[in-house]
């Protein structure tokens, strides 16, 4: 979350649209969180409340929602196998994410952190795959799980977990540039909730 040197903090500041003083406070509290284990290696918040408080106090002048990464708990147990030994705090281990659906994706966890089963180029493999305007699966759950299965065992070696993408409030920004609160809600059962 930010640069070293005074020149990368500098931009940094500047994208995120902060003078000097708040990009002091953005890091201070970014440090604190993480020396807290409420912050992840890499920049996942562990709790809602967290992510919600940080946004509104340093993403105010950019296009940006808190977002929420969720699946259920035959996955989940998967990646708390997958996290023993890892430099990550944890997961989330908590209530339904009952937020707006902005889509599914197919998650593999790699090294300290997520990355998504397009980053090996898999959709090639799955040819009943639709995609929205913000390049998440627009298939169902239950169609995500399916497509998890058929792509096991290629791409990197991970084990590919499909999830949920959930929205927890937005900038006036974000509505402007995606036209607002029109993500459809997709009802599954996800159960464990990964912010």
């Amino acid at each position: 979350m930010g640069g070293w040197s005074k020149e990368e903090a500098r931009k940094y500041g500047e994208k995120l649209r902060i003078d000097r003083e708040q990009y002091r406070e953005f890091s201070k509290t970014a440090g604190c969180l993480f020396d807290a284990k409420r912050l992840d290696v890499d920049c996942r918040f562990l709790d809602l409340w967290d992510a919600r408080d940080f946004c509104e106090k340093f993403c105010r002048a950019l296009p940006c929602c808190v977002v929420s990464i969720s699946t259920t708990m035959e996955y989940y147990k998967i990646l708390l196998d997958e996290l023993k030994g890892s430099n990550s705090h944890a997961l989330m281990n908590g209530e339904n994410d009952n937020s707006p659906c902005l889509g599914n994706d197919i998650l593999g966890w790699d090294i300290g952190g997520f990355h998504s089963f397009l980053c090996n180029s898999l959709q090639k493999e799955l040819p009943e795959a639709r995609f929205n305007d913000v390049g998440l699966l627009s298939n169902v759950f239950q169609e995500a799980e399916e497509f998890a299965r058929q792509i096991e065992g290629k791409g990197e070696p991970v084990e590919w977990i499909p999830c949920r993408i959930g929205m927890h409030g937005q900038t006036a920004e974000f509505d402007r540039l995606t036209g607002g609160g029109r993500w459809e809600r997709q009802d599954s059962p996800h159960g464990q909730s990964v912010f």
